[in-house]
């Protein structure tokens, strides 16, 4: 809850400070990304969304079409940007001081195809569909028609594999809002279990999507098949609450989860904790950068840390 840091990776040694003491409206920030142009775009936790035109930020909230000032997550795709807020979705077409290009999805607009309005990923598809992560299970439009999984449809491992694994392994949900959801499963405790929240998702260079879910494992669906694989603690995973993931130059998929991270290659996961290096436990989030630079983030900072090409070993960190 610091805003954001600008850091120069070159030099490891130029860094400036954005906060809502110089043009940000909150320096709780949920998500970063950057447009075709270079500018950054920002999501933040009660403070809309913001992007810098290279001089100054331009703040974007309720008054100009977004739907919550709560924003998780910002898709792009052309000049097509897609937000992820706690009261639904944007879509902007075009220019986004245009009040006209803003359009608004949620559960009640889509009928139900939008299955929860609080969305906490985006992935945009080359096919033209656009998927939602939420805290009811994945959401898919494809411009016309919706689709939706869950854990009834076969989305999470069930509790009883999962149950003895995550005993102790996170705090309670805090909040009213999650105390209150009438979504967990029965005979499971809403703090340790809750595989219809979706935390992060990733669609690949294959086309398949990973949903990192609450307790739940990791989830593959397959859209060509619409088949689904779960994977929990049992198959390898340090963590069943998968907060990150990310696609690695070589195609390995990267996962941050409450236990350390993963590296899966489709068959072995490879797990790394504090004594390879990482920041901390909890691992919150993952880029690649140039050099086969993985930048990690979570609880405890956050690092940059090489990968040795061929190899599971972490080095330079």
């Amino acid at each position: 809850m610091n805003g954001i840091v600008q850091y120069d990776a070159a030099t490891q040694e130029d860094y400036r400070v954005y906060d809502n003491q110089n043009g940000l409206l909150s320096n709780g920030i949920f998500s970063i990304k950057f447009d075709a142009a270079g500018q950054p775009w920002v999501g933040a936790y009660g403070g809309g969304l913001s992007r810098h035109d290279g001089q100054q930020w331009i703040n974007y909230n309720i008054p100009h079409g977004l739907r919550d000032a709560f924003v998780y997550d910002v898709e792009m795709q052309g000049d097509v940007k897609w937000i992820a807020t706690w009261s639904g979705a944007n879509r902007i077409r075009g220019d986004p001081d245009a009040p006209e290009n803003w359009e608004s999805f949620t559960t009640e607009s889509t009928d139900g195809g939008l299955i929860d309005d609080w969305v906490y990923a985006i992935e945009l598809g080359k096919d033209g569909r656009t998927w939602f992560g939420t805290e009811s299970g994945v959401s898919m439009f494809d411009g016309a028609r919706w689709k939706n999984w869950n854990h009834a449809t076969g989305l999470g491992a069930s509790l009883d594999r999962v149950k003895k694994d995550n005993a102790g392994a996170v705090g309670k949900f805090k909040g009213s809002h999650h105390a209150n959801q009438p979504r967990a499963i029965p005979g499971a405790d809403a703090g340790d279990y809750r595989p219809n929240y979706v935390i992060s998702m990733l669609l690949d260079k294959k086309n398949r999507l990973w949903v990192g879910l609450w307790g739940a494992g990791l989830a593959m669906l397959d859209p060509k098949t619409g088949q689904i694989r779960n994977f929990t603690v049992q198959d390898g995973l340090p963590g069943n609450y998968v907060l990150a993931l990310e696609e690695g130059p070589g195609g390995d998929l990267w996962i941050g989860t409450n236990n350390g991270m993963s590296r899966f290659d489709g068959e072995t996961f490879i797990n790394f904790s504090t004594l390879n290096g990482l920041p901390g436990k909890f691992i919150s989030s993952l880029a690649f950068g140039a050099g086969n630079y993985l930048w990690v983030g979570g609880r405890g900072g956050f690092g940059r840390l090489q990968i040795a090409p061929n190899t599971h070993r972490l080095i330079n960190r």
